[in-house]
């Protein structure tokens, strides 16, 4: 079969596979069209679109007290979560792969049953304990710990996958040349999985900024507890307040997510860039009297 007809998953449409193709995408379109309509006319009859409740929701000691702290509160838990997170990743990675089989079998079950428990239970189980027992703790703790422990499991999982994607050979290399194990983890497998497994890496990361909306079961006033908060005492701007605090959201993570890109791309370049040939010096005629 020829390669312009077809890709590897499946045979490419012919003009009639095309046509329905088309005329479903537009069929699609139509009803997406025309559910986004319904939504703004009965939001329209609602008065949703007045300038006013638009005025309110950004009123400038809204921006002062709401958004901002909120904002503020919530990168800071998502930066202290991400350096939990990875350290936690790479040392259970790491453990993963161990020589050792009870070691492996010790971070095995931490990331089976950590990525199997929902983060808000992660969150929400200690700081009921805790509240019970009688500590005072800052909710960020709660926030951080339960997204450090989550995402670290996650991110053990991608090290693990990026280290066995290597071929075997890599390793065998290294002890031929005497190499010790440790050596050859952190001087040649390391190396080369980081490079690969940095997208996903990054874009788990992303995800636990988001997560840490989770905090308000904690009370945290990260930005959608602090925006909840401050719609309810702003009735007629409740859903706009709300909104431009997902804008905010939107914003931030996207900005994460086009770095990610960004550091994707560059990454590739680099490995894809052939290496430079080392010039070899042309050795000087000698003059043997012959």
């Amino acid at each position: 079969m020829s390669n312009q007809h077809s890709t590897v998953l499946f045979d490419a449409l012919g003009p009639k596979g095309r046509r329905k193709v088309a005329l479903y995408s537009a069929l699609s379109a139509l009803v997406v069209l025309g559910a986004l309509a319904w939504a703004a006319v009965t939001l329209n009859g609602e008065g949703f679109f007045d300038q006013q409740r638009w005025v309110d929701a950004l009123d400038q000691l809204i921006v002062e007290n709401t958004y901002i702290p909120g904002l503020l509160n919530t990168l800071e838990a998502a930066g202290i979560g991400c350096v939990g997170a990875v350290v936690l990743g790479a040392l259970v990675g790491f453990g993963r792969v161990s020589r050792f089989k009870a070691v492996r079998f010790l971070a095995s079950v931490y990331v089976q049953f950590f990525r199997a428990m929902p983060v808000l239970l992660l969150i929400w189980i200690p700081f009921t304990v805790l509240n019970h027992l009688g500590t005072d703790i800052n909710g960020l703790w709660y926030v951080v710990v339960g997204l450090a422990v989550y995402n670290g499991a996650v991110l053990a999982e991608i090290l693990r996958s990026g280290v066995n994607a290597l071929p075997a050979g890599q390793a065998a290399a290294g002890h031929a040349i005497g190499l010790t194990h440790g050596q050859v983890t952190r001087l040649i497998i390391f190396p080369q999985a980081f490079r690969n497994m940095l997208p996903a890496v990054l874009a788990q990361l992303v995800v636990l900024l988001k997560d840490t909306a989770l905090g308000y079961i904690v009370t945290y006033p990260e930005l959608l507890k602090m925006s909840y908060q401050t719609a309810g005492s702003y009735p007629n701007s409740f859903l706009q307040v709300l909104l431009v605090a997902a804008t905010m959201y939107f914003v931030v993570a996207y900005a994460l997510s086009k770095v990610v890109s960004l550091i994707d791309k560059r990454m590739r370049r680099k490995v894809a860039r052939p290496a430079k040939a080392a010039a070899v010096p042309v050795a000087a005629d000698v003059d043997t009297g012959a």
